[in-house]
């Protein structure tokens, strides 16, 4: 009703340009989104708006049929140039055409609708967050957890355990095990490739804050909790750049149960890494890059001199008679 007026008027200007022209769309590049995926209980609105001489005739149809009846909506009009269909259930899911026509031709478009029901399921983490971490002491250190599926919003908890469980890492106890609840203060929210997630941030790390982090999320369908390590960065020819943080963490807190370490393992310690070694043999190799490029410049200069030397004989050699004459 609206758009027909509309495009009667604007059709009729443009006819006197042309006086036949079928229909066009105008937003035809707009229109090559032909699949779309819709939340259910939301609105969405499918366009066809065209031009041509008038009248315009718009017809709407479902998979091919006409008639286009929704019980929700009983006084849906499929003779316009869109197509809104409000509070969408998994039944509106097809294929939707729009067909327009006048009296020197016809053009439609197809669009595949398809509507998503919100998941009735328990938070899913996203493998491989969090991650383990190494900061030096005094430093600044964050973890991320990111949620990929959740029925509802779920409900962020980060932890630190006091002492990493026996049973970790096939599981943990939350009931029996003895962790502190991080500040959420030190939370911060983040979207990452369309996924949302929290960040918790550890200012001027201590070595209290060192250990086990839990991400807990959880929402009233179920629950799930991914863990990580918290270590402190040392020196690069001091640590072990094989180790992995779980297991200098996990190593350390067995030593501090255990009886004290003797003196024998950090005889190893003592001993010179192999960085220095390192350092001589570049060293070594200055030296002799020296001495090539110095021999190469003496060798370029002795070519020319002899070259010139050549090229002066030569010269004179040539120019004597004419001398003598």
């Amino acid at each position: 009703m609206g758009y027909a007026s509309t495009t009667s008027s604007s059709s009729s200007s443009e006819s006197s340009g042309a006086a036949q022209a079928s229909p066009r769309f105008v937003d035809s590049i707009r229109m090559q989104q032909t699949f779309i995926a819709w939340p259910a209980r939301h609105n969405v609105r499918l366009k066809c708006r065209a031009n041509g001489s008038s009248p315009l005739r718009f017809q709407w149809l479902k998979d091919g049929d006409p008639s286009v009846h929704r019980r929700l909506q009983p006084r849906l009009k499929t003779n316009m140039w869109y197509l809104k269909l409000k509070d969408l259930v998994p039944l509106d899911s097809g294929k939707y055409t729009c067909v327009v026509s006048n009296a020197y031709g016809s053009i439609n478009h197809t669009y595949t609708l398809r509507v998503v029901e919100k998941s009735r399921t328990k938070p899913i983490l996203k493998c491989g967050s969090p991650k383990n971490t190494s900061v030096q002491l005094g430093h600044n250190a964050s973890m991320t957890c990111i949620v990929l599926i959740s029925g509802t919003l779920p409900d962020f908890r980060w932890v630190k355990w006091n002492t990493v469980p026996s049973t970790y890492p096939s599981s943990l106890d939350f009931e029996n095990g003895t962790y502190t609840l991080v500040n959420p203060v030190q939370y911060q929210t983040v979207h990452v490739g369309g996924k949302y997630g929290v960040k918790v941030n550890i200012k001027n790390v201590t070595p209290n804050d060192l250990g086990l982090y839990t991400c807990y999320v959880s929402n009233h369908l179920g629950s799930d909790y991914r863990s990580a390590f918290l270590s402190e960065r040392k020196d690069k020819w001091k640590e072990d750049t094989t180790a992995r943080p779980e297991k200098t963490y996990l190593a350390k807190s067995h030593q501090n149960t255990a009886s004290p370490p003797s003196r024998e393992p950090n005889a190893t310690m003592d001993k010179p890494s192999s960085k220095p070694v390192l350092t001589r043999s570049r060293e070594a190799k200055i030296p002799l890059s020296v001495f090539i490029g110095v021999l190469s410049t003496w060798a370029v200069i002795t070519t020319l001199a002899l070259l010139w030397c050549h090229l002066y004989h030569k010269k004179t050699t040539a120019t004597k008679p004419g001398i003598e004459i």
